[in-house]
């Protein structure tokens, strides 16, 4: 397959192929990934400043495409669709092989939700390791609440925090950076966020604390996304 660099003409096309990928994830996710009315139009103008002043680095071939984003001192890569079987030998190989090819040696960051088996095992294929996971509690019927309101709770501090603007859920996410006292803090923020009118809990776990997994899991909370980082090399 040939792969190319994706531009600013490449706009229309890359928004609707990137579409293709959210859409599946609403069945699992439907309160956090709900979309915006706008969000073909949110999303554009998004991947028009990474391209146009952001410095990302772009590729596609002719029915998939990665957006590597600037992020430090390496690259953040959210924006990908390839079709599943296609990470592992097709698309993904041709497009990961052209952007290591720009940014081999630099540090990146990978994000892999939970359901994306296929990407998630090509990023482990390509070298990558968890460094961090996020959990997940949907809060339906919650909502109405404010962004950027910080939230001290029994054993760990939270902040509400807003939707990127191609999503819409009916509320902030109550975002637990950490957690000091697991069984204490998760208790508490599953009783303040539909308080604060959050739609969502989310608590970041690093990779190895498994007391706080099984803490998560004892409150009813599910590994949503893995964000995968380590060095790019060629493959």
């Amino acid at each position: 397959m040939i792969t190319v660099p994706a531009t600013s003409a490449d706009l229309d096309w890359s928004v609707s192929v990137l579409a293709r990928r959210r859409e599946p994830l609403v069945e699992y996710a439907p309160i956090f990934w709900r979309a915006a009315p706008d969000a073909g139009a949110s999303h554009r103008a998004f991947i028009e400043s990474l391209l146009t002043e952001g410095g990302a680095r772009a590729y596609r071939t002719t029915a998939s495409v990665l957006i590597a984003a600037p992020r430090g001192d390496g690259w953040l890569i959210d924006d990908a669709f390839v079709e599943g079987k296609h990470w592992a030998c097709g698309d993904g190989r041709d497009l990961w092989a052209a952007f290591a090819a720009e940014g081999h040696g630099s540090q990146v960051r990978f994000v892999c939700p939970t359901y994306e088996k296929d990407r998630a095992d090509f990023a482990r294929a390509v070298g990558l390791a968890v460094a961090e996971s996020w959990w997940l509690m949907e809060l339906p019927g919650s909502g109405g609440g404010e962004s950027g309101v910080n939230v001290p709770l029994s054993g760990a501090d939270a902040i509400t925090v807003g939707a990127p603007p191609v999503y819409a859920p009916p509320g902030p996410i109550l975002f637990l950076p950490a957690a000091a006292d697991a069984d204490t803090a998760l208790p508490a923020a599953v009783a303040k966020a539909p308080e604060l009118g959050c739609a969502a809990i989310v608590v970041n776990q690093k990779a190895g604390d498994r007391d706080l997994a099984n803490s998560l899991i004892s409150h009813g909370f599910r590994r949503h996304c893995d964000y995968y980082t380590g060095i790019v090399r060629s493959i």
